[in-house]
């Protein structure tokens, strides 16, 4: 009889982040059970044991390389060898480079995430700018917001030793689920816990203070507390004026934003502002906690976030124990994440439109344009794509963006499942799980531990690196100058470069399946500014970001964080108040959902077959909509058809869709301009829209 093993190795839904143990037989997934038992935003499926196998044995799972059998976009495929595909992606990858040249080729890295250094490498080797991740639309105005002010990477909030934690738009039972009982601790020690989030949810009815502001409004609301703690005082002088370029402007900006006013602008009582404010600046120490986009899916974005993040320097909450740590614990260095920078001898997507997102830099290209390079080459000439984990519905108005795809001279895509975004590519390669591939991770507190493959590769699925160095060997011994000595050495020896600073080997790292700590280790240090300045252009902390200042001419970027609303835009983007009175609101998590991933599997797609447009019983009373009707919702850009679910949490005016569903995307009611100028991203928690009931039998796509 054939036992069960039990394999040490990483959830492939979740990442890195959440270890599981892999429960094996026969050589076949059978489940997973959570090490933390904690899953991560990934709609549960550590905790659901047999869930891994229905995710592993998907019936869309790539299983060998499919080469296009048709015409773009007809959907008809065969299968080939990994050596003609090998060699197709060679000579096709170097045919467009010797005639459009290398900055023609885009290489793309989705999700997951952990091969993006390696890929780098691959778009530098090949000598193109564009290197280019779903962050053009997820994580990176965040990262920008905060370089533009510290210039160093972000700090987080050390939750050990903070008094006040502010959460700005995290709802943290639904979009990092471990926290949960972190924040339940926090509560029992009685730390003040001040709640951000234009909806009333479990987190915000768990918090002391909730200020539900209307969606976008955020700028407004951190202006206003900024104006009552430096009009009370509250804010801390010394390191103001030791560390902050810009005070006296920002100062003088802020009194447009007294409480009274901007409850007006944010629907958050003046009261409660100012209650937040004293609580924030006077129970220190302090820190606040954000998440990757919902307040940078506004076309005022960047300068939202920048007005929050300036709270933590006015309140000297930076970098101080209990307030935004630039290293909160030991780490350990590592190789590959961080280190490698982006090729930048040609201009890249996005550079003439979006400056400050190359000179705040990130190393990668702003992609939210690439349907546009697409079709229209006078724009900048894109030949092809060469992608890993490509989803067309991470940019608004996917559809324009997979019928651009189409139009490409060469466009292969590597992917775990077969979506439509692989539909109108010339090849498509298998990847594995993380359940089928080693790989070594760094995790917090400098520990680092190695993921075993619990099972052989479904198919003929390979390990995304290994495709890589593959690529790269292939277009080698076409073109000699294509070259990169670290991706040359093979899988093996990568992994080992990975660890090299830390002072592990791998062998080591192997046989211990708990982890190991750095022998390299740092330990933790507070305000790192008194030995190093600042990395921006003064050397302080810019209230009066001087790189955005280089763009007011040009393109219209205010060195300070100025507040915008798009209520009172409507007219500039074409768009008639009286035609579209509400305000749309795109991608709010759902506990059984991860952006798009997950409909496929069907115990949790099922949950929510047509999109849910969650609108507030006022609004269903006043638009004559019933609770679970068919109803329509028509933005400038589109419409969408749906069931109506009354849902009380959020304020009336708002409408809530959740993005990525086949049967009827949110995104597709985003306009593709609809975008912040500063960062490119789109504003998907903030557009415009009608809605109105449907006829029983009409299709809810």
């Amino acid at each position: 009889m054939s036992e069960t093993k039990i394999v040490k190795t990483t959830c492939s839904t979740c990442g890195p982040c959440c270890e599981v143990d892999a429960y094996v037989k026969d050589g076949k997934l059978i489940s997973v059970e959570g090490a933390r038992n904690t899953p991560m935003q990934s709609g549960g499926l550590c905790a659901k044991g047999v869930a891994a196998s229905q995710y592993v044995y998907n019936k869309e799972r790539v299983l060998y390389p499919m080469k296009r059998a048709g015409r773009k976009g007809e959907g008809r495929f065969e299968r080939i060898s990994w050596d003609e595909a090998y060699d197709m992606i060679a000579d096709n990858l170097l045919r467009v480079r010797r005639t459009y040249g290398a900055k023609s080729t885009v290489f793309y890295a989705g999700y997951a995430k952990w091969y993006r250094p390696a890929l780098l490498r691959l778009a530098n080797a090949y000598g193109t700018p564009n290197f280019c991740t779903e962050s053009s639309t997820c994580f990176q105005a965040a990262a920008l917001a905060w370089r533009s002010l510290y210039g160093n990477m972000i700090c987080r909030p050390d939750l050990k030793n903070t008094k006040t934690l502010i959460l700005w738009s995290s709802n943290l039972y639904h979009s990092n689920t471990p926290m949960s009982p972190m924040y339940q601790d926090l509560k029992k020690r009685g730390v003040k816990v001040i709640d951000v989030d234009p909806r009333h949810t479990v987190t915000a009815h768990d918090a002391d203070i909730h200020l539900q502001l209307i969606p976008g409004t955020d700028g407004a609301l951190a202006l206003s507390m900024a104006q009552v703690i430096i009009e009370e005082k509250l804010y801390d002088r010394e390191f103001v004026e030791k560390y902050v370029y810009g005070f006296e402007e920002y100062r003088e900006y802020v009194q447009e934003f007294l409480p009274q006013k901007a409850e007006k602008i944010t629907g958050v009582p003046a009261e409660l502002i100012r209650l937040a404010a004293r609580t924030y600046a006077g129970n220190g120490p302090a820190g606040i906690m954000f998440s990757a986009s919902p307040v940078v899916h506004h076309i005022n974005g960047v300068q939202n976030y920048r007005a929050v993040f300036s709270l933590i320097a006015l309140t000297g909450n930076y970098d101080i124990e209990g307030g935004n740590r630039t290293q909160p614990g030991p780490f350990s260095p590592a190789n590959e994440f961080g280190r490698v920078r982006r090729f930048d001898g040609e201009e890249a997507l996005g550079q003439r439109e979006f400056p400050a997102w190359f000179d705040l830099p990130c190393d990668e290209a702003q992609c939210i344009r690439l349907a546009d390079y697409i079709l229209d080459e006078k724009l900048y000439p894109v030949k092809a794509v060469f992608a890993m984990g490509l989803n067309h519905r991470m940019w608004p108005k996917p559809e324009r963006l997979k019928l651009a795809l189409e139009k490409l001279d060469f466009y292969v895509n590597a992917e775990l499942f077969w979506s439509k975004s692989c539909d109108g590519a010339d090849l498509v390669l298998p990847a594995c799980t993380s359940y089928e591939r080693e790989q070594v991770h760094t995790g917090g507190g400098g520990r680092f531990f190695f993921s075993n493959k619990a099972i052989e590769p479904v198919g003929e699925s390979k390990n995304d690196i290994e495709i890589i160095m593959e690529v790269l060997r292939r277009m080698k011994v076409r073109e000699p100058g294509i070259a990169d000595e670290i991706l040359e050495g093979g899988y093996e020896a990568y992994m080992e470069y990975i660890l090299k600073p830390s002072g592990l080997t791998l062998s080591e790292l192997k046989s211990h399946p708990k982890g190991m700590q750095g022998r390299n280790l740092y330990q933790p240090s507070v305000k790192t500014y008194e030995k190093e300045p600042f990395h921006t252009p003064s050397g302080k902390v810019e209230f009066k970001s001087l790189i955005l200042e280089r763009y007011r001419d040009s393109h219209g970027y205010s060195g300070l964080p100025k507040y915008g609303d798009y209520r009172e835009h409507w007219n500039d983007f074409g768009i008639g108040r009286e035609e579209y009175p509400l305000i749309l609101n795109t991608g709010s998590r759902k506990p059984q959902l991860f952006h798009s991933r997950l409909y496929r599997m069907s115990w949790l797609g099922g949950i929510e077959d047509v999109p849910l447009v969650e609108i507030h019983p006022k609004d269903g009373r006043k638009y004559g909509v019933a609770d679970g009707e068919n109803v329509r919702i028509t933005s400038p850009a589109g419409s969408v058809t749906g069931i109506a679910a009354y849902n009380n949490q959020g304020k009336p005016g708002v409408v809530y869709i959740y993005h990525g569903s086949p049967n009827g995307d949110a995104n597709e009611l985003i306009h593709k301009d609809y975008v912040d100028p500063i960062s490119g991203f789109p504003g998907f928690k903030g557009y415009f829209c009608r809605i109105e009931r449907t006829g029983q039998d009409e299709d809810k796509v």
